[in-house]
């Protein structure tokens, strides 16, 4: 039905659609306000979220990321990655070949938790005429840890809107010397440098970070020995022959490759070494596929400087923290005893320059043991690897130790390492390692905006129409309700959908508007993104003090 209400009149509904009426009338419409805590995280989702963009539908040059605060819609940092077959393993996939600038299923959105706002309501738009074409995703995150929080974030596409030039740039990039791999990446909490062939040999969080600026990072340490005719051969990253570096970087994160070779037994033995680096953190991972026989030893490392010194030394297992001091230490098995994939493992070191927490997983199908390895000694090593960098003797050197008769197969790691202020007590730690296993959920749901009809042509009379199609159904999913306003003054307008008993389902519009006619789209989902179930709703449209509704049907999808 419809109703012009220029002159006053009373609608007739059913009992239950009074009583929808009455219980509509006095609810509110609250805003969820952003209410996570992780700032040191970022979120990567596919663009198969987005199915209205995806599958080559949107040039990725059309795609912004909004935030909605204070009645205000800001632009955040973002970017979108895409994911390409490699030319250099065809069985994998790759961030560095060119894709062809449109939103495919694989491709990647990064942003930061911290920069997520509040719910913005249905009928609230950014200022941009094209963006009103297509459908909006609002984005919603929430945290396991925290019942009850979420952010918000909203994806719009748009012709006409440009990436400001003044948007932050979370992670930067010094390129290397001519013919050298000694290049510097820098974040929001950290600087890390690389010697010639591309490994790291400098770490330090900035007095903005909460640290001090001095370098506090030996070098990270990577390594295998085998055992040749019963003599141990070691092969260290001192050996390594940097074969190039692929880089991809956008405003959220730079992802960098190494490209190294090592010489094995008179075989060349070629392998990558990814990083990607966020505002706060970096998540390393290698694939190393081990075909040579007698492999009795792999390991993964930080070595830290003698600047170290007096840091605070923590894992999982430890409560209590161990001092670094270049002096043996004499930890137990169950202090050094670790969980495989896909668990994770921690470890931190908390110094006056700086905190650095690592996290790692471990194959469990690799050798005969595996464990935590630390040494903090004047000199060597506690596996009988050569101990190499430039800082004589180790401090803190921790990470992943393998160790076996005859390892074989693929080592596939992943190592997640926070950079922060320093002293950080043993609950960071612990905090990151749960906020890193517990994901943040991330929901999408799309929303057309209530947009004029025909601009310029101002109606005669206040109007709800009918929706259509209706009923909404599997083959039909989405519904376009249209209205007319015809007051001279702008107005309050709101238009919501709720059940027979009166509970809203859904708000489409919220906002002030002008005299005109215009269109707003349901895609028949409830406020949290689920399907609303099949049944008989009501959708009222009120501007000011004037009130109408329609009856619409929902039927199973």
């Amino acid at each position: 039905m419809q109703h012009d209400n220029s002159s006053p009149q009373r609608a007739r509904l059913p009992l239950v659609g009074m009583l929808a009426m009455m219980l509509l009338m006095i609810t509110a419409s609250h805003a969820q306000v952003n209410s996570l805590n992780r700032p040191y995280q970022p979120v990567v989702m596919k663009g198969s979220s987005f199915a209205e963009f995806a599958n080559n539908v949107a040039s990725l040059n059309q795609l912004f990321l909004y935030k909605y605060s204070a009645n205000t819609w800001t632009q955040i940092p973002f970017q979108f990655d895409e994911v390409e077959p490699d030319s250099l393993d065809v069985a994998k996939t790759t961030y560095f070949r060119q894709g062809d600038g449109k939103l495919d299923d694989q491709d990647e959105l990064v942003f930061m938790v911290r920069d997520a706002g509040d719910r913005a309501p249905a009928g609230a738009w950014i200022d941009d005429q094209a963006s009103s074409a297509y459908t909006r995703y609002e984005i919603e995150l929430t945290d396991p840890l925290a019942a009850g929080s979420a952010g918000y974030v909203y994806l719009y596409r748009s012709t006409t809107l440009t990436v400001p030039a003044t948007i932050k740039d979370y992670v930067t990039y010094t390129p290397p010397t001519a013919g050298s791999g000694n290049d510097v990446v820098k974040g929001q909490s950290y600087e890390e440098g690389h010697r010639s062939n591309g490994i790291n040999n400098s770490l330090l969080v900035p007095p903005s970070a909460g640290g001090d600026g001095v370098d506090f990072l030996d070098q990270l340490k990577i390594r295998f020995q085998l055992n040749i005719f019963s003599i141990n051969v070691p092969i260290t990253e001192e050996g390594f022959a940097l074969q190039g570096i692929r880089l991809r970087d956008g405003n959220v994160r730079l992802i960098r490759q190494l490209q190294e070779r090592i010489s094995v037994l008179g075989n060349n033995l070629d392998f990558a070494i990814d990083v990607l680096y966020y505002a706060y953190s970096a998540v390393l991972s290698t694939d190393l596929n081990i075909t040579v026989d007698n492999v009795n030893l792999l390991r993964q490392s930080i070595d830290f400087k003698a600047s170290a010194n007096g840091a605070k030394w923590y894992n999982q297992n430890i409560t209590n923290p161990v001092t670094v001091d270049g002096v043996a230490d004499n930890l137990s098995t169950q202090n050094l005893a670790v969980v495989v994939a896909p668990n994770f493992n921690w470890y931190m070191l908390s110094s006056s320059h700086g905190s650095f927490v690592n996290l790692f997983s471990l194959p469990g199908s690799l050798g005969n043991s595996q464990k935590f390895y630390y040494h903090d000694a004047p000199s060597g090593s506690s596996d009988g690897t050569p101990d190499s960098g430039a800082n004589t003797g180790s401090f803190g050197d921790s990470g992943l130790l393998i160790t076996g008769t005859n390892i074989k197969g693929r080592f596939a790691a992943t190592i997640i390492s926070y950079m922060l202020g320093k002293d950080r007590p043993r609950a960071s730690a612990d905090s990151l390692y749960k906020q890193t296993t517990q994901a943040l959920s991330a929901k999408t749901q799309g929303l057309r905006v209530a947009i004029q009809d025909h601009p310029g042509l101002v109606p005669q009379h206040f109007i709800l129409r009918q929706n259509s199609p209706n009923p909404v159904s599997a083959a039909a999913p989405a519904t376009v309700i249209r209205y007319e306003l015809p007051f001279n003054n702008n107005m309050p307008v709101s238009l919501r959908i709720f059940n027979l008993l009166g509970q809203n389902v859904r708000e489409l519009v919220n906002t002030v508007q002008p005299a005109g006619s215009y269109a707003a789209e349901w895609d028949g989902r409830l406020e949290n993104g689920e399907l609303a179930p099949a049944g008989i709703y009501f959708y009222q449209l009120r501007a000011g003090n004037h009130v109408a509704t329609q009856k619409l049907m929902l039927l199973s999808r």
